[in-house]
C-alpha cells in the first residue's frame, strides 16, 4: 500500500486472477490445490510482495 492505495503495479498482477474469482471462474484450475485460491507476486525484484488470492463462496 503506498498512502493508503494499492500499489498499481502489483494491482497489474493480480487483477486477472480477481476478475475471475469475482465472475464465479476457477482462479487457476489445475495449477493450484483448491481451484478458488491463486498465489500471484508483484513484479518489483526489489521489494517483492506475494499475494494469496482466494475466492469465499456463500
Amino acid at each position: 500500500m503506498l498512502d493508503g492505495k494499492f500499489c498499481s503495479e502489483a494491482w497489474d498482477c493480480v487483477s486477472r486472477y480477481i476478475y475471475a474469482g469475482l465472475q464465479g471462474g476457477s482462479i487457476m484450475k489445475d495449477w493450484m490445490r483448491h481451484e478458488n485460491e491463486m498465489i500471484a507476486c508483484c513484479n518489483d525484484g526489489t521489494r517483492p510482495v506475494i499475494f494469496k488470492i482466494e475466492r469465499i463462496d456463500e
